[in-house]
């Protein structure tokens, strides 16, 4: 049957509808996409932190801007200060470092500086090494492509610090928009994607502030747990600067098994030193009690969040950090539990497999 004209004129102003939406979105995509990462950390740092902004609104008498702002200054305090003054102290020890080296190749003999020697288990070496091509000055040939190799990755180190300090306080402003707006932007993208996905859209949406609040307070409760147990092991181990040690333990713990880069050498060290009883005891503690806490803690919050198998939550972890990065560990398991929520919507029967046996029987005669 033939269109009517009429017909024929609407299906083309639906066409152009969708692909002027589809231009806008593409565009809109392309603005926000620098500061995609940092609305990213805005969201995760609201939903870590929602509990205690509930708080301040509450004994506020309800007053939203306020709270959101209070919470802004406690973040900015407790998270920011600390990260910027630790970016502060790298940039003037990269600085001293980069005079130094200059220095020694105009006019060798001088001293390394004097936080070079308090670096755990390699400082010594690096005053050695420093000293033998010091004392060469500036007939070293090695020692002028160390000069020049090094100021290339301190202009890199310096920059990479610097961004990342703007990066985190960009993503602070985000989450005070986060706290003062983000219940009603929740509920705008409900309506919105309720008129798309009916009300699978909200069980959807569910599903993902869910398993992304699961993730957060099991990255963070992890992270936190074995940089403790770390730290503990290495100051009971009597390993130099164990509270830094702990540190880069839990951070890199929130990468299943990349815990071990941290605490195996600093056993080896131990070994090393003829410390053979308390290398073991470093190796026990860490392998059977730091590198397996985190699959404790992190399925256990996880999996309050959303009915996803544990395997997945493995999977969405590991795959996240690979495909996106460091945010990829937030990313993968949410966007896993999404995909898994559907499958299950869309076959909700319980299937019970046949015995072989029965199903090869032959029929009755």
């Amino acid at each position: 049957m033939a269109q009517r004209p009429e017909q024929r004129t609407a299906y083309i102003a639906t066409a152009f509808a969708l692909i002027f939406i589809l231009l806008l979105c593409a565009v809109s995509f392309v603005i926000v996409r620098p500061f995609l990462a940092a609305l990213l950390w805005g969201a995760i740092l609201a939903i870590a932190t929602w509990p205690v902004f509930s708080w301040f609104r509450r004994h506020l008498g309800g007053r939203g801007t306020l709270a959101a702002t209070l919470m802004t200054l406690l973040l900015v305090l407790v998270l920011l200060g600390p990260v910027a003054l630790v970016g502060v102290t790298m940039a003037d020890n990269v600085a001293t470092l980069g005079e130094r080296l200059r220095l020694a190749l105009q006019e060798g003999g001088v001293e390394p500086p004097d936080f070079l020697a308090r670096i755990p288990l390699v400082g010594d070496r690096l005053v050695q090494r420093w000293r033998e091509l010091a004392a060469e000055g500036s007939e070293s040939e090695e020692l002028q492509q160390l000069l020049r190799g090094a100021v290339q990755r301190l202009l890199k180190i310096g920059a990479a610090v610097g961004g990342g300090i703007a990066e985190l306080a960009l993503s602070i402003v985000c989450a005070f928009f986060f706290y003062r707006d983000g219940e009603a932007a929740l509920h705008r993208l409900t309506d919105i994607l309720s008129r798309v996905a009916g009300d699978r859209a909200r069980r959807l949406l569910a599903v993902a502030y869910g398993t992304l609040k699961g993730v957060v307070y099991g990255v963070m409760g992890s992270a936190l747990a074995q940089a403790s147990l770390a730290a503990f092991g290495y100051w009971i181990s009597g390993v130099p600067a164990p509270f830094l040690l702990g540190i880069a333990t839990g951070f890199l713990g929130i990468i299943p098994g990349a815990a071990v880069i941290v605490w195996l050498p600093v056993a080896i060290w131990l070994f090393r030193s003829d410390q053979i009883a308390w290398g073991v005891f470093l190796v026990a503690w860490s392998a059977i009690l730091v590198g397996n806490i985190d699959n404790v803690i992190r399925p256990m919050f996880i999996s309050r969040g959303s009915a996803l198998p544990l395997l997945l939550i493995l999977i969405g972890i590991l795959g996240g950090a690979i495909a996106f990065g460091f945010i990829g560990i937030f990313l993968g398991p949410t966007i896993l539990a999404i995909l898994y929520t559907l499958m299950r919507e869309w076959s909700p029967g319980d299937y019970v497999l046949r015995p072989v046996a029965d199903q090869q029987k032959p029929p009755a005669s």
